[in-house]
């Protein structure tokens, strides 16, 4: 193999993705301890973020690229490869979720579909494809722009083309992994392609979930108070069975934004999780006095 010297470009770039790396290790430690990732997840996410690292951390020490072209792949390279399966099912059927207790993450309709499937046959499809194209020519200008880069995922997605959407997150979150805005839309992206009608393979939909979650704890960890992180992650946790930490995630919500664009959905699912908390057990008789919590 030969060895590529690292320009000064690209050395910033390695030490952004080294920094990155090492806080998405101690990241995924604290949801290890929280409870919020399975061991086999843990262990793949880990062994990946490890080599990653390692990898980076020789290339800025030797000054050379001695990264292997077979290396283990990165999370987006792989997440790609299972996205780029569904996006054409996506633009059939709609990126389908069927949540727990009927919440719905924003880019989800009310019958479980995304709306992203357009089509450029409508006066909206060619208003749409004129706008990624304007959006695109933009991004190519302009490759660092942070706020660029998340309206063309958006309008991908729009478009149904959840892989291309996910690949303009992750490279704002390379632009500036500082922001939490990137890791959220990536985390709730995720999470919306890991719908198990298009995605068949638990391990496939259990590592788009685990990514999913780590992405949205990222936003929460270098943004405390951008509130959509908590509203996109209480979802995903109500989906997941995990009620106390979605009624958490929403709690904090709407301490953050009381009127925020997500508020009524997050009061109407925080009624349910609340119910489905304080329950009664079908082993302890309910008291007459007061509710039991």
């Amino acid at each position: 193999m030969s060895k590529q010297p690292v320009d000064p470009e690209e050395q910033a770039r390695l030490e952004q993705e080294r920094d990155f790396l090492m806080q998405s290790l101690d990241d995924l430690e604290l949801e290890r301890e929280s409870g919020g990732i399975d061991d086999e997840s843990y262990a793949q996410l880990h062994d990946d973020y490890t080599a990653r690292a390692a990898a980076v951390i020789r290339t800025l020490r030797d000054g050379v690229d001695t990264r292997l072209p077979h290396a283990a792949p990165k999370p987006l390279r792989r997440r790609l490869a299972v996205i780029s399966v569904i996006v054409v099912l996506a633009v059939v059927a709609g990126a389908s979720l069927a949540f727990t207790l009927g919440a719905r993450l924003p880019g989800q309709t009310a019958s479980g579909n995304t709306g992203a499937a357009t089509t450029t046959t409508n006066a909206a499809g060619q208003a749409l494809a004129r706008t990624i194209t304007s959006l695109e020519h933009q991004t190519n200008a302009k490759p660092d722009d942070y706020q660029l880069r998340l309206e063309l995922a958006r309008a991908y997605e729009e478009n149904g083309d959840l892989a291309n959407a996910l690949k303009q997150s992750d490279a704002a979150i390379t632009i500036d992994p500082n922001r939490p805005e990137g890791h959220a839309n990536a985390g709730r992206l995720l999470y919306l392609a890991s719908d198990p009608r298009i995605v068949t393979n638990k391990n496939e939909r259990d590592q788009l979930v685990a990514e999913a979650v780590a992405a949205l704890t990222k936003a929460i960890t270098v943004g405390p108070d951008f509130a959509d992180s908590y509203y996109f992650r209480s979802v995903l946790f109500a989906a997941t069975s995990e009620l106390p930490r979605a009624q958490t995630d929403l709690q904090q919500y709407l301490v953050l934004a009381p009127n925020g664009q997500w508020s009524d959905p997050a009061r109407k699912l925080l009624a349910q999780v609340t119910t489905a908390i304080e329950s009664p057990s079908t082993t302890v008789p309910p008291t007459t006095s007061k509710k039991t919590k």
